[in-house]
């Protein structure tokens, strides 16, 4: 009679370093690797101390140490957590980095860590800093980097709400104070911004070489207006551009047409502003391959008292004059009164769609049911074409949305 024998138990040694890699790589991107001062240690480093096998692996695994999500606060011991993150640093070959603080505690450690980052800036490949405002002007301060690896940068202001009235025109830098520059960062593609209205402009235009991007992100609350004046002036390779703009008459900004604020390749943009810097951005830019566009309103009283002109109908229409483009998506939120004559019309909207007949999808966020009832039935049945007379459609459009917050 044949003996059963038990199975073999494989000690956890015994298990290749190329898989045990792999499972060091599993858990530490499940555990989000955060450093932080109320848990102390990452996976990573909780890996490391299990034995000198586990920490030899984990050390010389480059992988583990590629995103690192550090967040501060007054109570961090500065000299430990600066050697931590030259240790984490030490074990990497490129790194995505999270940088966020607790905005009501800002103490000398922010300076130490930034500090240390910046020292290995040419381990960066995607870089985010969430800080408030002396955190981002600490980092603007810094000198000049060299990011070699640099894909993506994104600096934002954290807990600013206040509103634009109560900022300065203008942020003080420091007469001679070091600026920062980025270098060397050929790859650098993506770049976002969320500071304020009255950030330094000159901090921004010489942040970094913008010809090379392709995407550019400005949010909340926004940045100086002219930022996206030196945008279409200097990012002649954009693809994707989305703005979050306002407060242009209080900051006393226009834009004027000009052949210069034209981007020939960028395919998709959002614009999120008050109906001035909406129209000024509309009527002086040209966008020739553009396929998506993206049009939301910000509530602005002022417009009551300081009317816009042109009208955003004109502005518009403009956009597509200036620059004949195929437009295949089109989304419009916040704009669309047509009992108001600040907003888009219904005949406005309509005029505007007769020059896209290849758009695929439409979204629109409507004041009134019926004003939405209206729209969707010149969409079904046909409405006039103002450049020939005739009845048209759009015969290519697959996808309609029309909702908004009904006024009865």
């Amino acid at each position: 009679m044949n003996k059963i024998s038990a199975p073999k138990r494989i000690c956890i040694n015994d298990v290749p370093n190329e898989i045990l890699a792999d499972i060091f790589r599993w858990v530490s991107i499940s555990s989000a690797n955060t450093l932080s001062t109320q848990n102390g240690l990452h996976a990573s480093e909780v890996l490391s101390q299990v034995c000198s096998l586990w920490r030899k692996l984990a050390h010389g695994s480059p992988k583990l140490w590629t995103e690192l999500i550090l967040k501060v606060n007054v109570d961090t011991n500065s000299l430990n957590r600066r050697e931590s993150l030259t240790h984490w640093f030490s074990r990497s070959r490129a790194v995505d980095i999270v940088l966020t603080l607790d905005p009501l505690r800002v103490g000398m450690q922010l300076q130490s860590v930034i500090s240390t980052i910046c020292d290995h800036s040419n381990l960066w490949r995607r870089f985010r800093l969430s800080l408030p405002w002396a955190g981002i002007m600490s980092f603007f301060l810094i000198g000049t980097l060299c990011t070699p690896q640099l894909e993506e940068l994104a600096v934002e202001c954290v807990h600013s709400n206040s509103p634009a009235g109560l900022y300065p025109r203008h942020l003080a830098v420091k007469e001679g104070s070091e600026r920062t520059v980025i270098t060397d960062c050929g790859r650098l593609r993506k770049v976002c911004v969320a500071l304020l209205p009255s950030f330094p402009l000159e901090l921004l235009c010489n942040l970094l070489p913008w010809s090379g991007l392709t995407e550019v992100i400005i949010q909340k609350p926004g940045a100086h207006p002219t930022l996206i004046h030196h945008v279409f002036m200097h990012c002649k390779s954009l693809v994707r551009l989305k703005i979050w703009t306002a407060y242009w008459r209080l900051l006393d900004i226009s834009m004027e047409p000009s052949d210069e604020l034209r981007l020939e390749h960028l395919e998709s943009f959002e614009v999120e502003a008050d109906l001035r810097a909406l129209v000024h951005i509309l009527r002086s830019v040209q966008l020739p391959a553009l396929k998506s566009l993206t049009l939301s309103g910000i509530a602005n009283h002022d417009e009551e008292l300081y009317p816009v002109q042109p009208s955003l109908a004109v502005a518009l229409m403009e956009l597509g004059d200036h620059a004949h483009f195929n437009l295949v998506e089109l989304e419009i939120y916040g704009l669309l009164d047509f009992c108001k004559t600040s907003g888009l019309q219904l005949e406005d909207l309509l005029r505007f769609l007769a020059s896209h007949h290849g758009l695929t999808s439409l979204a629109l966020k409507c004041q009134r049911r019926e004003d939405a009832h209206g729209l969707l039935n010149c969409l079904s049945t046909g409405f006039l074409d103002e450049r020939n007379g005739r009845l048209t459609m759009l015969p290519k459009l697959t996808t309609i949305n029309v909702d908004g917050d009904w006024k009865e």
